[in-house]
């Protein structure tokens, strides 16, 4: 392996994607010895390119945190921010965000990355349950008592009920026979426990183990009184978009009363806006028919918040990015219409004040509510439970998500969130699941056509505020 690809390999141990000119960068400077510096200073922020290197990492910091600014003074080829000042110090730090950068051709050595990365990410946690510390590889499995960690494929049930699958490692591959009463699903990264017959390559499973979260200390309060108003799907631009109850909302939070007197933070989770040409006949439901009018509508009505409010904001699949996740950032002439707001992608982790909040708009919520018997869109919150059991967002691959097959698979939980947040499917819940807060944030639409086709109420206007000092959510109605 040449220097090159050895400081790629550490960046990618990192969790950091650069551009081909920094890793030129690195070697400009000591290559592998200069790398420990490198991590230092610029490892927070997922993805570099050689623009980002003509400043410290703390005003890259700087420019990240502090969106909304009156001026900018020129330090060096870049422009950094001067913001506002809201007499109150925001406290983000972005743990992950998809970079719009990155590609893939779609060959089948993206797909093995992708699945390997999977694979590797959810084997280190299971690995690291006392349960599955004696797991072999496949390939070194002997007979009698054995357990494995794989990936699931071709399941299915017979007809006495047993559920047969495949689990494989990049080593080998074996049969499973299951007869307990766990859910499984193609594509899960698991740990099996069982009798292994060697001969019929065959283990006759009697546990499933799951990567699971681990019960979340409670002991995270902080001394401020700062809070986060949490929605989602705006879809603004539809006729059934509910303004006055929007309106209502904005002018709430304006207020600085009635509860609002804390929030600091407004964090939108997709379907910004009602998009074009997204379902069939779209336009007949459209009050606003150019999508970046509707995006202008939107940053008008968000430009009325007070200065101490930060927007945080991914996008979803009625947003002007691409359908496959994760999904990029808005592009950068949308982004220049708002102030004072982040745009990441879609999913995206970040912390407020030491919460580590995962955000993803969540279009798997459609395959989950499929796969699973007896769930449906009003048990979000069980879904957010499986995502959170099995570690990843969209544990099925394909159906109806498609994926990009990245060299880093962003869809795998790690580490494990305080606050989950989902949307997409309109519905509003709450639930706690070993400590942390499970939100899927309300809409603000009304029943759509097709949703009336659906035989599906949505239940809009709902907004979850999350309370740092008091670690506990309320949920207002407007």
């Amino acid at each position: 392996m040449d220097e090159k690809d050895a400081i790629i390999g550490e960046l990618f141990e990192h969790d950091i994607l650069v551009s081909p000119d920094v890793i030129n960068y690195i070697m400009e400077r000591g290559g592998r010895k200069y790398l420990p510096e490198f991590i230092k200073k610029y490892g927070e922020f997922g993805y570099i390119e050689r623009e980002d290197l003509s400043v410290d990492g703390k005003k890259i910091n700087d420019a990240i945190k502090n969106i909304h600014y009156e001026e900018k003074e020129s330090d060096g080829d870049i422009q950094v921010t001067v913001p506002k000042n809201p007499g109150f110090d925001w406290d983000f730090k972005i743990i992950m965000n998809a970079d719009a950068n990155m590609h893939a051709s779609g060959g089948t050595e993206d797909f093995q990355k992708l699945f390997l990365d999977r694979y590797e990410k959810l084997h280190r946690l299971l690995k690291s349950r006392a349960a599955l510390r004696d797991a072999r590889s496949i390939e070194r499995l002997e007979g009698g008592d054995a357990s494995a960690i794989g990936m699931v494929s071709d399941v299915h049930r017979t007809a006495s009920g047993r559920v047969v699958f495949t689990l494989e490692d990049p080593s080998a591959q074996i049969t499973c026979m299951y007869s307990g009463d766990k859910v499984i699903l193609n594509d899960e990264v698991i740990g099996v426990k069982g009798r292994y017959n060697k001969s019929r390559n065959t283990m006759y499973v009697n546990d499933i183990i799951r990567p699971d979260i681990a019960w979340h200390n409670p002991n995270r309060k902080i001394k401020e009184d700062i809070s986060a108003a949490i929605i989602s799907d705006t879809h603004v631009g539809s006729k059934t978009f509910i303004e006055k109850r929007w309106l209502k909302f904005i002018n709430w939070l304006k207020s600085g009363k009635d509860g609002a007197e804390s929030i600091r933070y407004l964090i939108i989770a997709g379907d910004l806006v009602d998009g074009i040409g997204v379902y069939p006949h779209q336009e007949e439901e459209l009050e606003i028919l150019d999508i970046f009018e509707q995006y202008q509508k939107l940053a008008d009505y968000l430009s009325e918040l007070p200065d101490y409010i930060k927007i945080i904001t991914i996008p979803g699949n009625h947003d002007i990015v691409r359908n496959a996740e994760p999904q990029p950032a808005l592009p950068r002439e949308i982004q220049e219409m708002f102030t004072n707001t982040v745009f990441l992608s879609n999913p995206a982790m970040f912390s407020l004040h030491g919460y580590k909040f995962l955000v993803y708009h969540g279009a798997s919520l459609n395959n989950i509510v499929e796969l699973i018997p007896g769930l449906d869109y009003l048990k979000t919150g069980k879904m957010m439970e499986y995502m959170l059991k099995v570690r990843h967002l969209s544990p099925v691959y394909g159906e109806k998500v498609p994926i990009v097959p990245l060299p880093r698979d962003y869809l795998v939980i790690d580490p494990a969130p305080d606050v989950f947040v989902t949307g997409h499917v309109h519905t509003f819940s709450y639930n706690i699941y070993k400590g942390v807060h499970l939100i899927n944030a309300s809409a603000w639409q009304e029943q759509t056509k097709y949703q009336k086709m659906m035989n599906f109420n949505p239940d809009p206007g709902k907004v979850a505020v999350i309370n740092f000092k008091k670690d506990e959510v309320k949920v207002w109605e407007f």
